[in-house]
């Protein structure tokens, strides 16, 4: 593995933290670019983030900071993890700073709300010419508590250009984060975005009590979901079946880590919806991600009679035991899976 003289990495939040020191570990040096004078100041005294990734120690390999130009100097690759409602407006600040042979690579699982674009396509818009085709996406069952700590883990790094995909999967890949390529940008970023719906379902079951054999069938009849509405955007139906799907829908609706299935399962015991967003630190990025999801199946005659139910459920006033009932009662049909004709 080659040694980098420079990554950056720009979001000093949990996840953003978490590569940081990945990167570290494989003995890159990094700069750490918090958007808050106060947070790079406090990452850089206490060598750790204990607001977003707490009990994670610092390598001394990464250096904090709030400049980004600073951050981004002579850095041979960036790694963007914003929120998906920041990427837009960081990505038009990277551009004039970026250098034209830096790897890109986002690592935040969402589409752009309005636009529906997809994530990688929100940066090319906003980079200059020469990174067209190029921008990559890191998704997976990557949890940063976990990452952090350096428990195993494996990940996927999408893109278009596949020399662009082994760049960053050596930059990436280390003793305990082990990193595969894909050449299915579409199919990573959407699975990456329409896992979060799930993971609110599959919390409102919990909330409801609905048991495990519940879950399990949510999680299979979503993935049947999922895997429509991939190949209907160009995606392809194998890509459902790896990290960024499977992996990645396990991850998320099971786990005690995931913030939506956490909000799902408050909204099934009984809390509003504005309640549990207001009382969150970080986004649940399942909720925006519903309303992208029921837009793209619209917008692509798919049928996602979940996704449905976890709309109506988040603005429509829909009781969770209603919504269940109403999939329940839905009429029997055959198990499908495979490609669209």
């Amino acid at each position: 593995m080659g040694t980098l003289s420079k990554v950056a990495v720009l979001n000093a939040g949990g996840w953003g933290t978490a590569l940081a020191v990945v990167l570290a570990r494989n003995r890159h040096r990094v700069r750490l670019w918090a958007r808050r004078p106060e947070q790079a100041a406090r990452l850089s005294a206490e060598r750790s983030n204990d607001t977003y990734l707490a009990g994670v120690a610092l390598p001394e390999s990464v250096r904090p900071t709030a400049d980004l130009a600073e951050a981004l100097d002579g850095c041979e690759a960036a790694v963007l993890v914003p929120i998906s409602a920041g990427l837009r407006d960081l990505a038009r600040r990277v551009a004039p700073l970026l250098p034209d042979d830096a790897a890109v690579v986002h690592g935040t699982k969402g589409l752009e709300q309005g636009t529906l674009l997809r994530l990688s396509e929100v940066i090319e818009t906003e980079l200059r010419p020469s990174h067209r085709g190029r921008v990559a996406a890191l998704s997976g069952p990557t949890h940063a508590e976990e990452v952090g700590c350096g428990i195993p883990t494996a990940a996927v790094v999408a893109s278009a250009d596949a020399d662009a995909a082994s760049t960053l999967q050596a930059i990436l890949n280390g003793p305990t984060f082990r990193v595969y390529t894909n050449g299915d940008i579409v199919g990573v970023e959407l699975c990456g975005a329409l896992k979060n719906v799930v993971a609110l379902a599959a919390g409102i079951g919990d909330g409801l009590g609905s048991g495990d054999n519940a879950k399990a069938a949510l999680m299979t009849r979503s993935l049947a979901e999922i895997g429509r509405l991939v190949q209907a955007a160009g995606g392809r139906a194998e890509t459902v079946a790896g990290l960024a799907g499977v992996g990645d829908l396990i991850a998320t609706c099971t786990s005690r880590h995931s913030r939506n299935r956490r909000a799902g399962e408050l909204i099934g015991q009984g809390w509003t919806v504005d309640r549990v967003l207001g009382e969150s630190r970080q986004v649940v990025e399942g909720v925006p991600a519903t309303r992208a999801a029921i837009a793209l199946a619209q917008r692509y005659g798919v049928s996602m009679p979940i996704a449905e139910q976890v709309a109506a459920v988040l603005f429509d006033g829909q009781d969770p035991l209603r919504a269940l009932a109403e999939l329940m009662a839905r009429d029997p049909t055959a198990e499908r899976w495979g490609r669209l004709p």
